[in-house]
């Protein structure tokens, strides 16, 4: 099955459950053609109120099959079918559809005021147990009495499982038509350009929706695929630029900006930088200097062509709008790696990294900092301290062991500094200079 398929399935499954989560179970506010309804008499049932309480409660804690037996016990006992509906919901949502088949059949009432959602639940669980003939007839049975959206997006999936294109297409289109909905629209466009071979047609309909309605994020993603898979690339680059500045407008001026809203927008920016910097990361370093100057998809950039004092300074900014000491950290580490003389820094290289130490807890800035300590002979005790806090997470990392082999020969513990050497030489040999040259000093080192 296709993956947009598989999204049109997944849609129809959450406009099923979403429209008959509310209390009151009341049918969606459309204007079907049965508008009068045969009353049932409920039966008064003494602990209705607990029940629902409890099954209002499972449904919180997602105790799914609680809740549902619950309302299916508030029906028995009441003959109200906003239960029962309820009832249905749930097994659809825990996907439960021989039961929701079964009760649904057995229970169904002609004109009362729930037969629309649970005609519904019936056709859709006929669909997913691959009853396709059943389905589409309860599909247009239902379409037929209730006009609504979410019944003929129903009835066109089905077509569409059994690939007929233009009937599938029809009613997706009738759909549209009642919600204007961008997610109906990027079906109905998806249908036409993957099933209908309308690829032109598919694209030239969703430029103009978003030129009149805006930069719907999945309608927008999906006019990239498609322009992808027609090698129109050089119509990325803008499309991604509108989006970019839609979105970052509205994050602006929003004053609590959603998780949903600055997820788009960080999406947006990272694809229009990658397809921006595969031409030329040039660009798309001074596109985000000049909209983004604080941000770490232009600190990556900066490290992957080598611009270690724009780093530094874009660091010191983050962290000083952040506090986060992983940048600190960073930042200590390209100040020592930059200085031709490593001991002018050291001070400054010092203090960063035991402020980051003593606020997190990270075994490569340990280990870092261990070193310095050691190898310049400013504090060897309490870098072997650190080496070993860091070798706690990482015990058979060669460079911590060499950082505390080489702590160990400093402080004259020459048997441990062989021990701990000995273990970095048996794994990768004396290739690198620096392990050569502890190496050859260890071997000497007396008591």
């Amino acid at each position: 099955m296709p993956s947009y398929t598989k999204s049109l399935i997944l849609c129809l499954l959450l406009f099923v459950f979403n429209g008959c989560n509310n209390k009151t179970l009341e049918l969606e506010k459309k204007e079907p053609i049965k508008t009068k309804f045969v009353e049932l008499k409920t039966k008064s049932f003494e602990s209705e109120n607990q029940y629902i309480i409890l099954a209002l409660e499972s449904e919180n804690q997602k105790l799914y099959f609680d809740a549902r037996n619950l309302y299916f016990k508030l029906f028995e006992k009441t003959d109200n079918y906003e239960y029962f509906v309820k009832y249905l919901a749930i097994s659809t949502h825990i996907q439960d559809y021989k039961i929701v088949k079964e009760h649904a059949l057995k229970y169904y009432k002609n004109n009362i005021k729930e037969e629309e959602i649970i005609l519904r639940l019936y056709t859709f669980a006929l669909f997913k147990l691959g009853n396709q003939k059943e389905a589409l007839l309860n599909a247009q049975k239902l379409a037929n009495l209730f006009k609504s959206d979410v019944n003929y997006e129903l009835l066109g999936t089905i077509y569409l499982q059994q690939k007929d294109y233009l009937k599938a297409y029809e009613f997706f289109e009738k759909s549209f038509a009642l919600n204007k909905s961008a997610n109906t629209f990027l079906n109905l466009t998806n249908i036409q350009y993957f099933n209908l071979s309308q690829k032109t047609e598919a694209i030239n309909k969703i430029e103009q929706y978003i030129k009149d309605k805006g930069h719907d994020f999945n309608l927008s993603i999906q006019l990239l695929t498609f322009y992808e898979k027609e090698q129109q690339t050089q119509k990325m680059v803008p499309l991604l630029k509108e989006m970019y500045f839609e979105y970052k407008k509205n994050k602006d001026n929003s004053e609590n900006s959603e998780n949903n809203e600055v997820e788009i927008f960080d999406r947006t920016k990272l694809l229009l930088t990658k397809y921006i910097a595969k031409d030329n990361v040039g660009k798309a370093i001074e596109f985000l200097e000049e909209n983004e100057p604080e941000d770490e998809i232009l600190l990556n950039l900066y490290k992957i062509t080598n611009q270690p004092l724009k780093a530094y300074d874009l660091l010191g900014r983050l962290y000083a709008s952040s506090y986060n000491f992983d940048y600190l950290a960073q930042q200590a580490i390209i100040e020592f790696e930059m200085a031709e003389n490593k001991k002018s820094v050291l001070n400054s290289v010092i203090t960063k990294l035991e402020k980051v130490t003593q606020n997190m807890d990270n075994h490569i800035y340990e280990n870092y900092l261990a070193y310095i300590l050691i190898d310049f002979d400013v504090n060897v005790s309490k870098g072997v301290f650190l080496v070993k806090k860091a070798l706690q997470e990482e015990p058979n990392n060669i460079a911590y062991l060499d950082t505390l082999a080489w702590g160990e020969y400093k402080l004259k513990n020459c048997k441990e500094a062989n021990k701990q050497m000995k273990r970095v030489i048996d794994e990768i040999g004396l290739n690198d200079e620096e392990i050569k040259l502890h190496w050859e000093k260890i071997k000497e080192c007396k008591k």
